[in-house]
């Protein structure tokens, strides 16, 4: 555990130093996120065709793109049209074995107005998906977690983030 934190540690900083830039005279200017015009997220799977099912019927999103047998690979692109982000899932044709994900591992996806976040929670339960207890108490009240087919969790927040 503790080698798996200190791993965790030095990827977060590197991720932190890559993502900015010094000047001359050692200030630190915009990352290298802000002229990126695109953001995608992905990950492997071993339940590809589960998972669009979950991730399109349950949460609507659309796919964007989808590939097959591209050197034993296959996935898809999910998200909002025209949106600068989406995930990406994989699956390769020889299932191997996945890390689990660790109950922090989340994609948090806020609503704008109550009306949205009950809706939203209302169509997670209606395709049969029901609400896990969340592993940091900071969600309990003003969300609802939920599992993915892998058992990565998605948290659906009422509100929308304030950055300091």
């Amino acid at each position: 555990m503790k080698m798996k934190n200190i791993l965790i540690g030095i990827f977060v900083s590197s991720i932190l130093i890559c993502c900015q830039r010094v000047d001359n005279s050692g200030n630190v200017n915009h990352g290298i996120i802000e002229d990126a015009v695109q953001f995608r997220i992905a990950r492997p799977t071993n339940q590809l065709v589960e998972i669009k099912k979950f991730y399109t019927e349950a949460l609507g999103m659309k796919v964007l793109g989808s590939f097959s047998d591209h050197d034993g690979y296959s996935g898809l692109m999910l998200g909002m049209p025209n949106s600068k982000y989406h995930l990406e899932f994989t699956e390769h044709e020889i299932k191997e074995h996945l890390p689990k994900p660790t109950k922090e591992n989340l994609l948090v996806l806020y609503f704008d107005t109550p009306e949205k976040y009950d809706a939203a929670n209302r169509q997670l339960l209606e395709f049969g998906v029901k609400p896990v207890e969340p592993e940091n108490p900071y969600w309990i009240g003003k969300s609802k977690t939920y599992e993915d087919p892998d058992k990565w969790r998605i948290v659906l927040f009422n509100g929308v983030y304030q950055s300091n």
